[in-house]
């Protein structure tokens, strides 16, 4: 990587020491955000000045005025945003799987049942695993919202499964696309299950405290199918380990779940501001409910209730929350500071969306990013750049793009009633 010649001087007079004329990489600094990794603060980011094409860096960071209403308005600044590029997104997908878990628990209210309601989890198929007990939560058996509490506070991947079998592959691919979102796919559970399994939900019995049923929902089956638009390559790498063998071919992932950047932020901004988006975007949630989830989704490990998660340093503030915090280990003293977000880490691909306040300072925006940190173009061989290279560039872009925030004037500040009153509830 060009040892011994100052990132500055390459910043200042390009790379006509290292490189021939004709392969210069493209640096898009046309808006604000390509500015601060090309330009600015180059210096920052060296892997990404000198190889930006390796790393197929996509970032959205959207600015928040608000009017004398308190109504936001939102300006949008994007760098190598590409539908057509694939990046794995992991567990980006379960926000809009909690949001249309939550849509559907309010259409079963007519029977008696809601995120605290009991629940048995039973076994019809091939790849499915029966549930019964749960006494980590606060109310000591099995629910929904203990599924909810634990995937916003670590990502656990067991608690999406379930969700996933509650709400089944069917209902969440046509839920997202009555939302106005037709390109998401999401066919898969986080196991070992091939496609045909994962097209079949476990049943669900919900029971009132004296253990009568109140709701049995059988077995669900997808006889739909639902595909990754044909025009986005979905082909990663240069080979992939299967066991002990490296296949010698790129990893195809045609048939697995897909959520673009764009997307997943939208999903996020509609549930934060619902007033920003369109009515057909946004999420069916009760009052209540979005506080529960306002005050999980910016919850650290420690703050939660689960004593596994006060597990120093495992579940440090930065285990879930790469914008501004990925590159150090450091507990976050100002309770002012928050981040409402959730991350993806798979196959070399690291993806943050997020919604950043300053309580005290009334600072917030958004920001949304995936970066590829894979050299040898291996899969599933863990010897991925996250430490190295993804995690500083989401703690130092995060902090430059905060830092800015905090010294932008703005007219009207936000009130951040509803956050507030969240955070100021006991554990819900």
């Amino acid at each position: 990587m060009l040892r011994g010649i100052p990132v500055l001087f390459l910043c200042l007079f390009g790379f006509a020491t290292a490189f021939s004329q004709d392969n210069v990489p493209l640096r898009d600094t046309s808006d604000i955000t390509g500015k601060i990794i090309y330009q600015q603060f180059c210096d920052s980011f060296p892997e990404l000045y000198m190889m930006p094409e390796w790393y197929k860096l996509q970032l959205i960071y959207v600015q928040v005025d608000r009017d004398k209403n308190g109504f936001p308005h939102l300006t949008y600044h994007k760098l190598g945003v590409d539908r057509k590029q694939y990046f794995y997104p992991a567990s980006l997908v379960k926000p809009p799987t909690l949001m249309l878990t939550l849509e559907k628990l309010q259409r079963l209210k007519k029977y008696g049942v809601d995120k605290y309601t009991k629940l048995r989890i039973g076994k019809q198929h091939s790849c499915q695993f029966e549930f019964k007990t749960d006494t980590s939560g606060i109310e000591d058996y099995p629910c929904i919202a203990n599924f909810i509490r634990r995937i916003l506070l670590v990502s656990d991947n067991w608690s999406y499964n379930r969700l996933f079998e509650f709400v089944g592959q069917q209902e969440l691919n046509d839920g997202l696309r009555r939302k106005g979102y037709p390109d998401p796919v999401i066919l898969k559970r986080f196991a070992r299950c091939d496609d045909d399994e994962n097209r079949y939900t476990n049943p669900f019995w919900f029971y009132d405290d004296d253990g009568k049923v109140l709701l049995c929902q059988p077995q669900q089956e997808n006889k739909k199918k639902y595909c990754i638009n044909s025009c986005i390559d979905c082909k990663v790498g240069k080979g992939f380990k299967d066991g002990d063998k490296v296949i010698e071919q790129p990893r195809d992932f045609s048939n697995n779940n897909y959520l673009p950047l764009e997307d997943a932020l939208q999903m996020l901004i509609a549930f934060i501001m619902p007033e920003a988006v369109d009515s057909q975007k946004r999420w069916d949630l009760s009052p209540q409910d979005r506080l529960f989830l306002l005050q999980y989704f910016s919850m650290y490990p420690r703050e939660s209730m689960f004593s596994e998660y006060h597990n120093w340093p495992k579940y440090e503030d930065s285990y879930k929350k790469y914008f501004l915090m990925g590159d150090h280990k450091d507990t976050i003293y100002d309770s002012a500071l928050r981040v409402f977000n959730i991350v993806g880490l798979s196959y070399g691909f690291s993806t943050d969306v997020a919604y950043v306040v300053n309580l005290r300072e009334g600072v917030e925006f958004f920001l949304a990013g995936t970066i590829y940190t894979n050299q040898d173009e291996i899969l599933n061989d863990e010897t991925y750049e996250y430490r190295n290279i993804a995690f500083p560039f989401f703690g130092r872009f995060g902090r430059i793009i905060y830092d800015m925030e905090r010294g932008r004037q703005k007219q009207y500040l936000p009130d951040f009633r509803e956050i507030k009153q969240a955070l100021s509830l006991p554990p819900m």
